[in-house]
C-alpha cells in the first residue's frame, strides 16, 4: 500500500464515490497525499479539500482527454490552480464535447434495447456530474445489460463496439499548456493501457516531453511488474519524473486507492518538483 496516490476520481466525473467519500476512504487507508483528478472537470476539488480537515493533503488535479494519432490519450495535471481562468476555459470546451458524446452514446444504447439511457445515466450520476463511458458502464450493470463495468466496455463501449462514439479531443500540447498556465505539471497517465507498440509509445513520450510534459505515471493498479519496470526504464531514458496513481473509480477487488502503486527505486518522484513544494511531501 502506497501512502501517496496521484490519480483518483470522484462522482464529479465517473467515480462512484463523492469527494467526501473518496477522502474518507483514503484516510482509512492512512494515505498522506491524494490527488483528485476527475475527467475534464475541477468540480470535486473544493469538496474534497474541505473534507480533508487536516487528515490528509488533497492535491488539486485534473485528467484531460486528448487525441494523438487517432488515439485517446489522458494527461493528468497535478498541483493546478482550479480557479485559473485558462484552465476553466479549457474545461468549458471539453464539457461541451463530453455532453455531445454522452448524448450520442445514449442514443445508440437506446436503439439497441436500453431506452432513455442518457437520462437514466445522468440521474444515476447526480447533478453536475460529467457523463463518461464509465457512467454508462455502471448504468448497464445496474439494468442487467452487463455483468461488470469491464464487461460493459467490452460489449458496448470500447472502440468498434455498438455504442462507441469517436470524439476528436484537443491536442496534447493544448492540454499541457493549460496545466502549465494553471501552475501545475503534466503527467502522461497509464501509458501501458494505450493500444500502442513500444515504438509508438516512445514517440508519444517524445512528443509529450517536447510539449512540456515532465512525468510518466509509472505505477498504477492492475499493472504487472514487467510494465512497471519498462515504464521506469523509459523514465530514465527520457529523463522524466515518475508518478503513481490508482486511477480509482469504485470499490473493487483489483483497483483501490493507494493499492499496488509504489514507485520503483531510482526514479525521481514527481512530488520533488518545485510546483509540489506547497503540499508538504
Amino acid at each position: 500500500m502506497s501512502f501517496i496516490d496521484l490519480h483518483c476520481h470522484t462522482n464529479a466525473s465517473d467515480g462512484a464515490l463523492s469527494p467526501e467519500g473518496v477522502v474518507d476512504r483514503a484516510v482509512n487507508y492512512k494515505l498522506t497525499h491524494l490527488a483528485i483528478t476527475d475527467h475534464d472537470t475541477v468540480n470535486g476539488i473544493k469538496a474534497a479539500q474541505a473534507a480533508a480537515c487536516g487528515r490528509i493533503c488533497v492535491i488539486p488535479g485534473i485528467e484531460i482527454s486528448t487525441t494523438w494519432q487517432h488515439q485517446q490519450i489522458h494527461i493528468v495535471g497535478l498541483f493546478i490552480n482550479p480557479e485559473c481562468s485558462y484552465m476553466l476555459n479549457l474545461v468549458k470546451e471539453q464539457n461541451g464535447k463530453r455532453i455531445e458524446r454522452a448524448e450520442k452514446i445514449g442514443y445508440k444504447l437506446s436503439r439497441i434495447g436500453f431506452p432513455n439511457a442518457y437520462e437514466r445515466t445522468k440521474a444515476m450520476a447526480g447533478d453536475g456530474a460529467i457523463i463518461t463511458r464509465g457512467n454508462y458502464a455502471r448504468f448497464l450493470v445496474s439494468v442487467g445489460g452487463a455483468s461488470s463495468t469491464d464487461d460493459a466496455f467490452n460489449a458496448f463501449l470500447k472502440k468498434g463496439k455498438r455504442a462507441y462514439v469517436c470524439t476528436e479531443w484537443m491536442e496534447i500540447g493544448t492540454a499541457v499548456e493549460a496545466i502549465k498556465q494553471s501552475g501545475g505539471v503534466a503527467v502522461l497517465a497509464h501509458p501501458r493501457r494505450y493500444d500502442l507498440t513500444n515504438t509508438k509509445l516512445r514517440k508519444l513520450i517524445e512528443e509529450f516531453k517536447d510539449c512540456g510534459g515532465i512525468a510518466l505515471e509509472v505505477s498504477s493498479c492492475q499493472q504487472g511488474l514487467n510494465d512497471r519496470d519498462y515504464l521506469a526504464s523509459l523514465c530514465r531514458q527520457y529523463d522524466m519524473l515518475g508518478s503513481v496513481g490508482s486511477d480509482f473509480h469504485s470499490e473493487g477487488p483489483y483497483r483501490d486507492i493507494g493499492r499496488n502503486i509504489d514507485l520503483p527505486e531510482g526514479i525521481t518522484p514527481v512530488w520533488t518538483c518545485s510546483e509540489a513544494k506547497a503540499y508538504a511531501f
